[in-house]
């Protein structure tokens, strides 16, 4: 058995990981622990100057930068892997880069889990309704059992 376990280092996704070890313990289930890493590009909107032109991030790469996220995101991943480890359950990592409700739907297709647990950030209806939701896109567009947790 495998559980796929998308964490981002919100409380939501530590009670994801929690809830998921206690599932998986008594089954003995293997654990894929995810973590997907925006593109910078996700963080910096475009902006139009005077001229009329449009200037994004894409034309400003910050190498280092982008390498303090990648390290903290595998630094995430091994926390979690410890805490696997001291359960005493099998586990690996992935770190992915792109949009996380993308990603996460991509790598369960991939991974064929049998079931996929994550956080919700409990956003209210507004939030939702503008922001959206990558619980909510999940639900909606992966193929494997979704198990959501607050």
């Amino acid at each position: 058995m495998k559980f796929l376990v998308a964490i981002d280092g919100s409380q939501a996704g530590e009670h994801a990981l929690d809830k998921a070890l206690a599932l998986a313990a008594p089954l003995k289930a293997e654990i894929v622990l995810l973590t997907v890493v925006e593109p910078l590009s996700s963080y910096v909107p475009e902006v139009m100057l005077p001229t009329g032109d449009w200037v994004g991030w894409r034309g400003l790469p910050d190498v280092e930068l982008e390498r303090k996220i990648l390290s903290a995101g595998q630094a995430l991943l091994q926390k979690a892997q410890d805490t696997c480890q001291s359960a005493q359950l099998e586990s690996r990592t992935r770190l992915e880069t792109g949009q996380p409700r993308d990603v996460i739907c991509y790598v369960a297709k991939e991974e064929s889990p049998d079931l996929l647990v994550l956080g919700s950030r409990g956003l209210g209806s507004i939030e939702r309704l503008m922001l959206g939701s990558v619980s909510d896109y999940v639900v909606h567009h992966c193929g494997s059992p979704v198990l959501i947790v607050r």
